[in-house]
């Protein structure tokens, strides 16, 4: 039996294009989804359909005729079909992706002021929406009733019920990369998003997330708000049913090892030698996003260091940073604060301490995954946590975990880190104590455990998963 066609939608997609002076040069673009769905839609009549995000997509969109065309890079032959959606792109993808459900699904709303409930239906409807059903509309001219379409994240949420609608047969996935919440949390929205995004989702013949407890939050609100039943991992509405399942996503060792066996990251590795000078290293490395609770866990290495004074000298803090999201005000306000705390830590214990860089320094960052003693991530709450099984695959030094207890990769290294409430910094110091004193015995059987933990689901595994699971469904039906 032939295999079907096969059609991938997301807001970012696989290709990004430098300009070599009057040419545009294609290379495969970096991170988790890439990685994972790379090999699958390589080659063939498979389609990968996105948003043109920049000038530079737009121009590639419009020398196509916003049509399906295919693009060579040095890791294959890649079918795409990039959508132009003008002037609704920002109020899809700052005000209401951004904003809206990013600080919902992460729970990052001021209850007694946020979110106003105001001025939100323009930028919903003619905005997310729109941008969802253009979407939809793009992928039904590139799909047939027999083809297997994924959906990829917080992005297009209501894109499923456009597709469903064309192609009643199609198999049809939703993978979400974020956390969900229960009801309570998710009806701070106003009903008719809230409805228009589980039905949009439910339109799926299988929605998935990184976590089991994100897949329960969801199957909650379905029960809750919808009035769905559930037996299982299936909910049912009217005559309806959608899986609802959860697949780990862990990292590809190989890769990453490969990508550290470059002269900069040996020349970077030989720099912060020089500069820890036999210090004990505590790594952060993460977006400047407010979910990532980067304010509260400076405040834990300064206690830290004042309730411990033989680290002051012992201990060295690196925060590698990228700037996230720098248009949306509050993430311009929380840097702000980051870096306020930053500027009193190093005033009141020394330049030497601590070490808040933003920017982007790829090998640096590879370089001190493998030299960390304490790697600290303590997210308020995140989809999967990327970083962390990053980090105990490269590190060579049998580095400790400072982890959230509300990360997504808790669930499967919640046994090897140390975990710590994210609202709790005083939880947080004591677990650097823990960590910065644990003897080597201890570390080194912690650290096994947690290499273990991360490359369980490797990008490709995690994707063949999804798809048996998917091909089973549909056969069942």
């Amino acid at each position: 039996m032939a295999e079907p066609k096969l059609i991938v939608a997301s807001n970012r997609g696989p290709i990004s294009w430098e300009r070599d002076e009057d040419e545009l040069r294609a290379e495969r673009g970096a991170g988790g989804l890439v990685t994972a769905l790379g090999e699958a839609m390589a080659g063939g009549d498979n389609t990968w359909v996105s948003l043109a995000l920049d000038d530079v997509d737009r121009e590639v969109a419009e020398q196509h005729g916003n049509e399906a065309f295919e693009t060579e890079t040095d890791r294959g032959t890649y079918r795409l079909r990039l959508v132009d959606v003008g002037d609704r792109l920002d109020p899809h993808y700052n005000v209401v992706s951004n904003r809206l459900l990013w600080f919902t699904l992460h729970q990052l709303w001021g209850a007694p002021y946020e979110p106003s409930g105001a001025d939100w239906s323009d930028a919903w409807f003619h905005g997310y929406t729109s941008v969802n059903e253009t979407v939809g509309q793009a992928v039904i001219a590139e799909a047939d009733d027999d083809s297997e379409i994924h959906l990829q994240d917080y992005h297009l949420l209501t894109a499923g019920r456009t597709i469903r609608a064309a192609l009643p047969n199609a198999a049809l996935l939703h993978y979400v990369h974020t956390p969900w919440v229960g009801p309570e949390y998710l009806r701070m929205l106003p009903d008719r998003i809230v409805d228009g995004i589980l039905r949009g989702l439910l339109a799926s013949d299988m929605v998935a997330f990184s976590s089991p407890e994100w897949a329960a939050a969801f199957r909650r609100c379905a029960v809750d708000v919808l009035g769905a039943t559930v037996q299982g991992e299936t909910v049912t509405l009217a005559d309806t049913e959608t899986v609802v399942a959860d697949f780990v996503l862990g990292v590809d060792a190989d890769a990453l090892e490969a990508a550290t066996d470059i002269a900069a990251v040996a020349e970077a590795g030989e720099r912060l030698d020089d500069q820890q000078a036999g210090r004990r290293l505590v790594l952060r490395a993460d977006r400047t996003d407010l979910s990532k609770n980067i304010l509260r866990g400076l405040v834990a290495f300064e206690q830290l260091l004042e309730r411990h004074p033989e680290h002051r000298a012992r201990v060295w803090h690196m925060a590698l940073l990228n700037p996230s999201r720098q248009d949306v005000p509050e993430y311009v306000a929380y840097l702000e604060a980051c870096q306020k705390a930053a500027d009193r830590i190093h005033e009141r214990f020394g330049e030497d301490v601590l070490e808040f860089a933003v920017g982007g320094d790829y090998p640096r960052l590879l370089a001190a995954f493998q030299r960390y003693d304490v790697l600290l991530t303590n997210p308020v709450i995140d989809g999967t946590n990327l970083v962390a099984k990053e980090g105990v695959v490269l590190n060579r030094n049998n580095g400790a975990v400072v982890l959230s207890r509300s990360a997504g990769a808790t669930h499967v290294m919640g046994d090897d880190a140390l975990l710590v409430n994210p609202y709790d910094v005083e939880s947080q110091v004591e677990a650097l104590q823990v960590a910065l004193t644990m003897d080597a015995d201890e570390r080194a059987q912690r650290a096994k455990g947690l290499r273990e933990a991360a490359v369980r689901g490797r990008p490709t595994e995690w994707f063949a998963a999804q798809r048996a699971r998917l091909a089973s469904i549909v056969h069942g039906r």
